[in-house]
């Protein structure tokens, strides 16, 4: 059997070396296939594709490496990228390859990361695959062996959309088939490894949206996306990250995890998170407008990586497909009386104190403390407490992660309009996690967000237990309990700190009134 490249990916050259135009292209194997032997090669051995862009995709690689060709982009897809220039532009040429080459070790066949790395291919809209399967010196070079991975390949690629599949059986041990074919395979008759890359003609930049007049680019803040998650902490609903679109930057949430993509099949999965690694069809909400074009239709202006806030590293990557119907419909109504009026009305400065600490901490007494004496002072107030909310505005949610999320992305919007409102607010809540105070306090405008760690040590919590509720999660009780099987992430930089066991309620209430009275001031 004569084996030759597809039409569709290896095109005769019809036009001088001069004309030559970068590439970028995706290496993706299972651990063991031998990227890094097949990648070592191909920077001395093939000039042609210095101009071109190399990434590598690798489940089980755990941090950044540099490989590639004439200093290119080269990126792992893991958890840890710095969100700097060089690791944006390296996630920006996985959106942007052309064409990928998907390495099968020969002696394994196919295997789940094969599927993974294929099914990835296919969400990024890459549609030219060069199917390599490495090691054949393992299986005696083996027409046969190759044959039958090649229609097992086929079979599965026809299920999620991979068409055009070049297949090439390689051995980068002893060089057969990458530059030169090589005297241990006669029975393959098509292009080499570096033939086929050197081939593709293509042309990709990146800059500013230029869009015709009778043919705009749209402009959304909603939207409908795939997300590809990349880091150990899930990705829950409700969290906060910045989405870095071309060269827009703007804050993001999940608003709701549509379904998980089952990388295995084309089945749909529910899901309330993403798991390090997890594809999921997600709503996603924007704090400001941005213009976009749906991946399918300009991968440049429809992709899109996510950045945690605090580590300022990768976490995620997406594919924004189309804006919410709700984005085109909703309108911020301009409103005649606003904070400021509202605030002079009532002679003070509005703001949010927000308390938190773990659970019999003081939180909820201290800020009772507070709001009695701001309120003898003519002081506008509202008390926002933690038990009191999942009385009424969150009585629908328990206490996993997802639903502590939600919990105090709720308390925070309604935080936001009390403040609007022209009102001081206190919320009283242990809200455990650094992301979701940093999204309450970025509602808000610079200077009216006071965050109050109200710090005990966990084995004095648990002396005080006014509620009775350590010595059930001890018991295994009550799951998911701060403290005890669920984390407290302490603040680093909260504007008041109250030492909770050296000072009594009301030093503690007295230190913030003070507090505040000389920001007041």
């Amino acid at each position: 059997m004569t084996y030759a490249p597809d039409s569709t990916i290896i095109n005769a050259l019809s036009c001088s070396q001069q004309h030559k135009k970068a590439l970028r292209f995706i290496i993706c194997g299972s651990t063991g296939s031998g990227k890094r032997t097949l990648t070592g090669l191909l920077p001395d051995q093939s000039k042609m594709l210095f101009e071109g862009q190399l990434a590598i995709l690798d489940a089980g690689a755990k941090k950044k490496e540099t490989q590639g060709v004439h200093n290119p982009d080269s990126v792992l897809l893991a958890e840890g990228w710095s969100a700097d220039h060089e690791q944006t532009d390296a996630a920006h040429s996985l959106f942007s390859a052309d064409v990928a080459v998907i390495l099968i070790d020969a002696s394994k066949g196919m295997l789940t990361q094969s599927r993974q790395h294929s099914h990835l291919v296919s969400l990024l809209g890459i549609r030219k695959v060069i199917l390599a399967i490495n090691k054949m010196d393992l299986v005696d070079y083996s027409e046969i062996v190759f044959q039958r991975i090649v229609d097992d390949y086929h079979g599965f690629a026809s299920q999620i959309g991979l068409e055009h599949i070049t297949a090439i059986p390689l051995s980068a041990l002893h060089s057969d088939n990458i530059t030169a074919h090589g005297n241990h395979m006669a029975w393959y008759h098509g292009a080499t490894l570096t033939g086929c890359l050197e081939m593709a003609e293509v042309d990709i930049s990146r800059g500013e949206a230029i869009s015709a007049a009778d043919a705009p680019a749209s402009v959304a803040d909603q939207f409908e996306s795939t997300i590809i998650w990349m880091h150990d902490a899930p990705m829950f609903p409700g969290r906060s990250y910045l989405l870095k679109t071309g060269s827009q930057t703007v804050t993001a949430t999940v608003t709701d995890i549509k379904y998980q993509v089952s990388m295995g099949s084309p089945e749909h999965l529910a899901a309330t998170k993403l798991e390090k690694n997890a594809v999921g069809v997600c709503n996603i909400s924007v704090n400001r407008p941005v213009t976009f074009k749906p991946y399918n239709d300009n991968r440049d202006m429809g992709s899109f990586i996510l950045i945690d806030r605090v580590s300022n590293h990768i976490v995620g990557m997406g594919l924004l497909h189309f804006a919410l119907r709700r984005a085109q419909n909703i309108h911020m109504q301009q409103v005649d009386v606003d904070k400021a009026a509202r605030a002079i009305s009532k002679e003070q400065k509005p703001r949010m104190l927000w308390f938190t600490g773990l659970s019999g901490s003081g939180k909820s007494t201290i800020a009772n403390l507070v709001e009695k004496r701001l309120h003898a002072m003519g002081c506008h107030t509202y008390l926002l407490d933690g038990d009191n909310v999942r009385h009424g505005l969150n009585k629908d949610l328990g206490f996993t992660e997802v639903d502590r999320v939600e919990n105090i992305r709720r308390v925070a919007e309604v935080g936001k309009l009390m403040v609007d409102a022209g009102l001081i607010v206190l919320a009283a809540f242990i809200s455990p996690f650094r992301s979701e105070r940093r999204l309450a306090r970025e509602l808000l405008e610079e200077g009216e967000f006071v965050e109050i760690f109200v710090d005990v040590p966990l084995s004095i919590a648990e002396q005080r237990d006014p509620k009775g509720l350590y010595r059930k999660a001890r018991r295994g009780d009550l799951k998911n309990f701060t403290g005890i099987d669920s984390p407290y992430e302490a603040p680093q930089t909260p504007e008041i700190h109250l030492d909770t066991t050296s000072m009594t309620p009301d030093q503690a209430a007295e230190l913030v009134v003070a507090a505040i009275e000389h920001k007041m001031g």
